[in-house]
């Protein structure tokens, strides 16, 4: 597949699934009422992973196809080279005339005036420059480019501001909460805990090997369990995989305004199905502390670090 077939292919990928997102967030209230968030996050997941697949729409819904006009015929093939036909029915008297003459009138031309016209054809199209849709193509590629070194240069600069402040947790009680925690949510073993003074809430943070980054003044309080097991649900459900996968997506189709939007959309309703995780089951009393904890966080300014960690 070329490169103008495939963003040709993933332009009208872009704006189907931009009608089926607009339609998704127009409803999004009335679907919250009926469905989980959890449900929620399996339907924009699955978009995410449609729109990586720059595959032609058979459905009909939109497709683009390659002008004919962009194709550049060979030399003799287009009608601009064609010469006039003759007429089908032969003419034996004047065959028979110009076979007699015919070693008479042979003359052979130079040969700079035999490959004249194909120079200037080859002159001409080169004067033309690039055609429009690989301007587009370009621009595309350069785009996703820039927007996934962006989001990787931001990424690496933050980690390593805020990792250089880690000092590992040493409270026994604390560890013992995030070890039950990280039992509860069926996790291998328990992540990696560190105190981090330039956090204001606890997150989530690596791919293989993970992390956990509490705030400086987090301790064993009585919604702690609860804060922690939202964390460890994150990192059971493979949360910051899929924030990496919307992102890929995002970076492909970043001319899309509405590709942002669902992101923000998709985070969101990641941190309230592990809140609803978190929740099952409990009693009132313990909501109220659980969200009093979200409470007191969400008055702190919260460390951005893109769409690489999980966060209560």
């Amino acid at each position: 597949m070329s490169g103008a077939k495939l963003f040709l292919n993933g332009f009208g990928l872009s704006l189907s699934a931009g009608a089926v997102i607009l339609v998704l967030l127009l409803i999004r209230s009335g679907l919250a009422r009926r469905y989980s968030a959890r449900w929620r996050c399996v339907i924009w997941l699955l978009l995410a992973v449609r729109l990586l697949i720059p595959l032609p729409l058979e459905s009909g819904i939109l497709q683009i196809e390659l002008p004919q006009r962009l194709s550049q015929p060979k030399y003799g093939q287009s009608d601009a080279y064609s010469f006039p036909q003759r007429s089908a029915v032969p003419n034996l008297e004047a065959a028979g005339q110009q076979e007699e003459g015919a070693a008479d009138q042979v003359s052979v031309l130079p040969e700079s005036e035999v490959n004249q016209e194909p120079e200037t054809t080859a002159v001409l199209l080169k004067k033309a420059g690039p055609s429009p849709l690989s301007i587009a193509c370009g621009v595309w590629l350069g785009g996703g480019l820039l927007c996934a070194a962006g989001q990787l240069l931001r990424y690496s600069i933050w980690r390593r501001r805020t990792l250089r402040w880690n000092q590992p947790v040493q409270d026994k009680s604390l560890l013992k909460i995030i070890k039950e925690e990280s039992s509860a949510a069926k996790l291998p073993k328990p992540p990696r805990a560190y105190y981090n003074a330039t956090l204001s809430a606890p997150l989530v943070l690596g791919y293989f090997r993970p992390m956990l980054l509490l705030p400086e003044e987090f301790s064993a309080r009585p919604a702690a369990g609860a804060v922690l097991r939202h964390e460890c649900i994150h990192l059971k459900r493979g949360d910051l995989f899929w924030k990496l996968l919307l992102l890929a997506a995002v970076c492909v189709h970043w001319y899309n305004p509405l590709m942002w939007i669902m992101r923000e959309a998709v985070h969101q309703d990641l941190e309230l199905a592990c809140d609803e995780a978190v929740l099952e089951g409990r009693d009132a009393a313990e909501r109220i502390l659980y969200g009093s904890a979200l409470l007191e966080h969400a008055k702190k300014p919260a460390a951005r670090a893109g769409v690489f960690r999980g966060n209560a």
